[in-house]
This record gives structure tokens, sequence and C-alpha cells, in this order.
């Protein structure tokens, strides 16, 4: 019995200790996201205006924090995160970053090239209802504009990037079409 109690008092403790440590890092990414500028890029933000696979192919590959913008308008868009004239629809995380964009905006393209090996994307950005990846060179997508922001988050971990989510939701509101439960 002792070892139990023992055993469900170090739990508490644990959660404890992790609700504290998950507030603090979405602080500290709240912090960040109010200080960057997002008008150029540098050596952790890429911003890349998207009209072909050949500028997703120089999106960084790594692990990373995306944020998914179009010239498009939504009328339930409660997001301010503004780049180049675009607005943010989408914000998501990943270990692949690239392959993680190339599912979303060219969702046809990423099927057809994934390799058995790398991770298969099912749940992408939705426009349509039903439909799980867009394909910008297609209409009506390749009469919008489009713009992906990538922060670069090498060594962390999706504790780290879930909370990089959640601070930026809290600053600038959740894009109309991130829709994670």
């Amino acid at each position: 019995m002792q070892t139990s109690e023992s055993l469900s008092i170090r739990i508490e403790k644990h959660k404890v200790d992790l609700n504290r440590i998950t507030e603090e890092i979405k602080n500290d990414f709240e912090i960040y996201f109010k200080e960057q500028e997002f008008k150029n890029g540098n050596t952790e933000i890429q911003i890349i205006p998207i009209k072909s696979k050949a500028d997703i192919d120089k999106i960084y590959s790594g692990i990373g924090f995306y944020i998914i913008l179009t010239d498009k308008s939504f009328d339930d868009n409660q997001c301010t995160f503004n780049c180049k004239n675009h607005t943010a629809i989408y914000r998501g995380h990943s270990y692949t970053t690239r392959q993680r964009v190339l599912s979303h905006l060219l969702n046809k393209i990423y099927r057809a090239s994934r390799k058995s090996t790398e991770p298969d994307y099912k749940v992408c950005l939705k426009i349509e209802d039903g439909v799980n990846g867009i394909n910008i060179n297609k209409k009506p997508y390749n009469k919008w504009e489009w713009t992906v922001v990538v922060i670069k988050l090498r060594g962390s971990n999706k504790l780290i990037r879930e909370q990089a989510e959640i601070a930026f939701d809290s600053v600038f509101g959740k894009p109309c079409k991130s829709r994670e439960i």
C-alpha cells in the first residue's frame, strides 16, 4: 500500500511540475511572438511567398512551427497575424516542416511523392468541408496569393511546439482553418 501511495504522490507532483513548466514555456513564446516584427526573415524565421512546389522546396525541412497565410479573406477568421499583406488562416508544427506544408498546400503532389518511410499526414488544411489538403496550383486556390512563415525550432519536442501554438493563438487569435480539438 505504501508503494502505491508513494507512486500516486509522485505522479501528482509531476503533474503540478509539468503544468507549471508548460505555462512558463507558453508565456515565453507569447513574449517571443510579441517581440517579432515578421517583416523580413532571419536565421530563425523564413518568410516565403508560395506559388509552386519549387517555393515549398525552399522551406526549412526540420523541426519547426509554421503559419500559412493568404490574401483571401474569411469572415470567420479572428486571427490578426499579418505578413506581406496576407493573413494567417492556419498554424501548426511539425518534425518535418517542409513535408508538412507540402501536405497542406500541394496535397496531390505530397501524396504522389511521399515515401513509405515518411510521415503520412492525413489531416491537412481544410477549406472545403471534408477535403483534407488543398492544391494551390488548381482552381480556386491558384487565384489566391500564399505566404508561409516558418520559425525554426531545432531541438524542440512536441510539448514545446504545442506551447508555441497555444501562445500564438493567445497573442494573435486562432486562425480560422486551425481546427484541432
